[in-house]
């Protein structure tokens, strides 16, 4: 049998009388709830700020993930009815131990004893000092640490370090853009420190590895969260960065982008009863958020619920060695940044007017279909590939394949003065589903909602990537590459 001593978070017993037994009993819960999740056999008991474990197996792992623990140690319990049986039993443990080594006592009392924690120190000291090298109180090799509470003195044998912070559940629900990079995760990290049930909002924005590797990192994460199951929901964004790229100019459209995230984010949150919207936004990091440009966005968005940027005022290196610390690094460093919208120079200080207009210009029936579109699992459930078939993530195509139907779902009026070769308009579609269907719009985005409906009926539906505006550049260029002279030619 393992048995340990687990200190309560610095914070609990700061807590009101009332107030407090409300942590502890949820701290109670987290540990429980991680000791079954890895099938250990145990019994749990509190006193004082301290919960007194026994396990079948070494669960120092688990322990080491639940938020609301100061830290943890190994010992060695020993019910005594005198100093000298503390002593003897401190000299069998521990005179292997400091054989040959400077040592200290350092020992911690609570309760009512006819000696101090001092006469337990010298005690303790005096019977080891035969065994060791001598005694250094100020760097010793080894330490040996006792705990006498009441009628028990705890060996410790080794400790760790806990997470700190208040247990899970205990400040309500967070809702994290998450894009599963090193912001969103350190910052999802952080909201659960503070006691938040941390659930994932993540954006699919046409990689499918990028959003196989943030589900690895969710996956991660929720080893942190006990006993909370957090909850994925992901919109398919995709729709609306063909929106961006056809009708935002360049320079503003991180900043038109990360506007339109919020305000989806600020839209889920408020629908699902979420406290917090939580963002890994770090001040000056990138373009979009500089602090004039985060003015902007708070400025545009309409804000439901509280909006939390744990990572504000950290750099870059300090979040990717917390990252790193907490041994989430080799997952994250797998997502890659796919919202890179613009080339050449883009605006820092954006104006409010500017970006006020654009956000307009982006079809609300786009934004709505993309949120009607929205999917939810339990982050324990998900299966990576459902999530990326009902995702439509294999819904564009750059060409339709003989014998599939082209349809244009344009208003007929701008199907008959101008329309794609060999493809019908929407109107002259029927039932019949034996061929596989490509629909486009002007510039992809509503012919993605389209295609996405269509295969909610049934129907084998894709959508042409950039709609017929890609088509026109795709032949503008072909005409180009067909009137320019082959190199090494005579020009006419």
């Amino acid at each position: 049998m393992k048995y340990y001593l687990i200190k309560e978070s610095s914070e609990i017993p700061l807590k009101s009388w009332r107030t407090r037994p409300k942590f502890e009993r949820a701290l109670s819960r987290a540990i429980e709830y991680s000791l079954k999740k890895v099938g250990a056999s145990f019994k749990l008991s509190y006193s004082e700020g301290v919960f007194f474990l026994e396990a079948d197996q070494d669960v120092s792992h688990v322990l080491t993930k639940v938020f609301g623990i100061h830290d943890l140690c190994e010992v060695v319990p020993h019910r005594f009815t005198s100093l000298d049986e503390i002593v003897a039993k401190a000299e069998e443990l521990f005179r292997d131990a400091v054989a040959g080594k400077k040592f200290a006592v350092r020992v911690k009392r609570h309760g009512d004893h006819p000696f101090t924690s001092l006469d337990v120190a010298r005690a303790v000291g005096s019977r080891l000092l035969q065994y060791s090298a001598g005694v250094d109180l100020e760097a010793p090799d080894i330490e040996v640490k006792i705990e006498v509470r009441d009628e028990w003195a705890y060996y410790v044998l080794r400790c760790w370090r806990g997470l700190g912070g208040l247990p899970v559940g205990t400040e309500g629900r967070a809702l994290t853009l998450f894009s599963g990079g090193f912001d969103s995760t350190l910052a999802s990290f952080l909201a659960a420190k503070r006691g938040a049930e941390v659930d994932f909002l993540h954006f699919y924005m046409g990689s499918s590895e990028s959003t196989l590797a943030a589900i690895d990192v969710m996956r991660g994460l929720s080893e942190f969260l006990a006993p909370y199951e957090p909850v994925a929901i992901f919109v398919n964004l995709v729709p609306v960065l063909a929106e961006l790229k056809a009708k935002v100019e360049g320079r503003i459209r991180q900043v038109v982008l990360r506007v339109i995230m919020h305000e989806i984010g600020q839209e889920i949150a408020g629908k699902y009863g979420y406290d917090a919207v939580v963002t890994g936004e770090s001040v000056g990091q990138a373009s979009s958020q500089t602090l004039r440009n985060l003015k902007v966005v708070d400025s545009l968005i309409n804000l439901r619920t509280a909006l939390l940027r744990p990572l504000a005022c950290l750099d870059k290196e300090e979040i990717v060695s917390k990252v790193r610390e907490l041994g989430l690094y080799d997952a994250v460093v797998r997502v890659e940044e796919v919202c890179k919208l613009s080339e050449g120079p883009v605006e820092t200080r954006a104006r409010i007017d500017e970006v006020e207009e654009a956000v307009t210009r982006i079809s609300k029936d786009v934004i709505e279909g993309v949120v009607a579109n929205a999917k939810t699992y339990k982050v324990g459930d998900l299966n990576p590939e459902v999530v990326l078939k009902e995702l439509g993530a294999d819904i564009e195509v750059d060409d339709v394949p003989e014998n599939w139907v082209l349809v244009d779902i344009r208003d007929k009026s701008k199907y008959l003065k101008d329309h794609i070769p060999g493809a019908i308009h929407i109107s002259e579609l029927g039932e019949d589903v034996s061929k596989p269907v490509v629909l486009y719009c002007e510039f992809g985005s509503a012919s993605l909602l389209a295609a996405m409906e269509l295969r909610k009926l049934g129907r084998e539906a894709y959508s042409l990537r950039g709609g017929f505006a890609g088509y026109r550049k795709r032949r503008s260029a072909d005409i180009g590459c067909a009137r320019s002279p082959a190199p090494g030619s005579p020009r006419s």
